[in-house]
């Protein structure tokens, strides 16, 4: 059962900084390009601390990871960071917007105690890759912090946060709007507030919705720090890392991850048409919002292509007749057969196009906006896209709790947590 508690958050001071400026996506949510944004957007804004520049001059001694150590110390000096007096639970709502709809997410920040994968209740879903935990071991050993939540959800179905424990709290201690969303924040510092939702929680399981590769970065700090303490009782601070549990019950928001291949080592049209027209009917399309809503109303077993050069969009509709068992490795477990970003990687990606569901390179982008990934082939910055539909959450948790794994970016739980709300100790 996971185990969780309350801590002394270290948190921007309202009084000295605007809290809208402050805050970044995580650091694997943050493009190139964005990274200049929010350096502009305030001095002290949190991609400092996530993601910060890297310089022709670099050392070991001098680098993004040394920086954001001092960084962070210079803004503790400076009171824009101050650590709350009293350990407490941070009760978030966060609205936003998709579309032409509004929503609000509600969800709880804590400090939650890290498992061995023979435990078992808190479950990850995705591969991850080598290069980014090594980037945030880097980080986590220069600063002993958590900057950014890994997003957790669980299920109750009785909804006692929401219904018992939302209508206790007042007004909210944080209050500030961003671009087209707003935050509020509450501290909960009331000891039987704090008993009560660690209870709730002792008999959950944990999906990990987002931040894989800053999950299993932490269990290696935590490894390192024990045999480097000596401290194996599984009560330090490291033995922990910062956590935003959602309940699902609520409602969440699952975006697609459309794959865009940059470089398709010379597979075109033909070549795809030739080697998937077993797999699939392939239905032309001229126009593009048509292309779209076809492909939202076929769910799963439907997937868009469009390559570049071919004034066309393809509606991918899986053959009925169609064996995946052939097509896909034996040891492929049933549950993963049904899932389309895997029919996507097993039957098209890896044996076609030559990219592994594992290990993606240079060659692969993923994103949210079909829009985007349509665009990027239309200007020819990348030579196919791959549209899908978003896995739905039951599908994910069934995945999870099996101690199944699809392939990286297979989903996009929306909005990424923010960084910046609260800061959690590793010290």
């Amino acid at each position: 059962m996971p185990k969780i508690r309350s801590f002394r958050g270290i948190r921007y001071n309202p009084e000295k900084v605007d809290l809208s400026k402050v805050v970044c996506p995580p650091f694997d949510a943050i493009s190139v390009s964005e990274v200049d944004n929010y350096y502009a957007a305030s001095p002290y804004n949190a991609v400092r601390l996530v993601l910060g520049r890297q310089q022709p001059k670099d050392s070991k001694t001098d680098n993004r990871y040394t920086r954001a150590r001092d960084f962070f110390r210079q803004w503790q000096q400076q009171n824009v960071l101050v650590e709350d007096k009293e350990p407490a639970l941070y009760f978030h709502e966060h609205t936003y917007s998709v579309g032409d709809h509004t929503y609000t997410r509600r969800g709880f920040i804590a400090s939650v105690h890290l498992e061995d994968d023979e435990k078992k209740s808190i479950h990850p879903h995705e591969y991850t890759q080598k290069g980014p935990k090594l980037d945030r071991l880097r980080l986590m050993n220069e600063v002993r912090m958590n900057f950014s939540s890994v997003f957790g959800v669980y299920s109750d179905s009785k909804r006692i946060i929401d219904t018992k424990v939302r209508p206790s709290l007042g007004s909210p201690h944080v209050e500030f709007d961003g671009q087209k969303e707003s935050h509020r924040l509450w501290i909960i510092d009331d000891a039987r507030i704090i008993e009560q939702i660690t209870k709730l929680m002792q008999n959950k399981k944990i999906l990990i919705a987002d931040g894989h590769h800053r999950y299993e970065t932490a269990r290696t700090y935590r490894d390192r720090m024990r045999a480097a303490t000596g401290k194996n009782d599984g009560d330090q601070s490291f033995d922990y890392l910062q956590m935003y549990l959602v309940n699902k019950e609520e409602g969440l928001t699952i975006l697609p991850a459309h794959r865009v291949v940059t470089d398709s080592m010379g597979v075109g049209l033909v070549d795809l048409e030739y080697r998937i027209k077993e797999m699939f009917n392939m239905v032309p399309y001229d126009n593009k919002k048509s292309f779209l809503s076809a492909l939202t109303k076929g769910g799963k077993g439907t997937l868009g292509l469009y390559v570049k050069g071919i004034p066309r969009y393809y509606l991918l509709d899986l053959a009925e007749d169609f064996d995946l068992c052939g097509y896909m490795p034996g040891s492929t477990h049933p549950l993963l057969k049904k899932l389309d970003v895997n029919i996507l990687h097993e039957c098209i990606l890896d044996p076609i196009l030559g990219i592994s569901p594992t290990v993606s390179g240079s060659r692969l982008v993923y994103t949210s906006s079909a829009d985007t990934a349509l665009t990027m082939v239309l200007k020819e910055k990348a030579d196919i896209a791959f549209l899908l539909n978003p896995i739905n959450i039951e599908d994910i948790l069934e995945i999870a709790e099996a101690g199944l794994k699809m392939p990286q970016e297979s989903t996009t739980f929306y909005p990424r947590v923010p960084t910046g709300i609260v800061f959690h100790s590793l010290e």
